[in-house]
């Protein structure tokens, strides 16, 4: 049977108007049958998004940290979160209406199933080499993985029992989370599904150096 709270965690960091529409495409969710509630958690931006996000409804954390981290965002926001089960998004991602009740579905049929995540793909590939490139990336075979994306549905006993996200990571957290995860007996499935559109933004050669260097700490 499914949870009747879904709550949803966003991260981000001035991501202006893409947070406003992220923020946007999951209030779509407040009219289906599942109760909603929206987390954001900041790390120390400049352009209010904190403001924007209480404006359109989310509880808002803001993360006092030296070097804050995406790991260090979605910990803070399951934490806080009352729901059982997890949607993690970040904040320049537009979320696909329809995913959430296909994840849910999949998690309440098989306890054994810890993580459900779809197809992520960029809004606007055309725009550069660097977006086409990412979106080709994304390309994933629906089915058993070792791994997820950042934008997932997880169970919330599951997080627990793990530990969450490894906060000392810059980058991968995702990744490791699944092999422990995966050491517990848990199992990750990737779904033929949409579940979100990703806005990269990226048109200089110098914006690719600096990701592909945070990925190398990843691997």
């Amino acid at each position: 049977m499914r949870d009747t709270l879904l709550s949803v965690v966003v991260i981000g960091r001035n991501e202006g108007a893409r947070l406003e529409r992220c923020l946007a495409s999951i209030g779509k969710l407040r009219r289906s049958a599942c109760e909603i509630e929206v987390i954001y958690v900041d790390s120390a931006s400049t352009d209010g998004s904190p403001e924007l996000a209480r404006r359109a409804g989310a509880e808002a954390i803001v993360l006092d940290a030296v070097r804050p981290t995406a790991a260090l965002g979605r910990n803070a926001g399951w934490q806080k979160a009352k729901g059982e089960t997890i949607l993690f998004l970040d904040g320049d991602t537009i979320l696909h209406p329809e995913f959430p009740a296909a994840a849910l579905d999949v998690l309440a049929g098989d306890e054994s199933i810890a993580a459900v995540w779809g197809h992520r793909r960029e809004v606007h590939p055309e725009r550069s080499i660097y977006n086409r490139v990412l979106d080709l990336d994304w390309v994933i075979r629906p089915g058993w993985t070792e791994f997820c994306g950042g934008d997932v549905v997880m169970r919330r006993s599951a997080l627990d029992r793990a530990g969450g996200y490894d906060a000392s990571l810059i980058a991968g957290e995702e990744p490791e989370l699944c092999r422990r995860l995966r050491a517990l007996g848990y199992r990750i499935l990737h779904i033929d599904r949409p579940m979100t559109g990703h806005d990269l933004e990226m048109t200089r050669w110098s914006q690719y150096w600096r990701r592909a260097t945070r990925a190398g700490h990843a691997y």
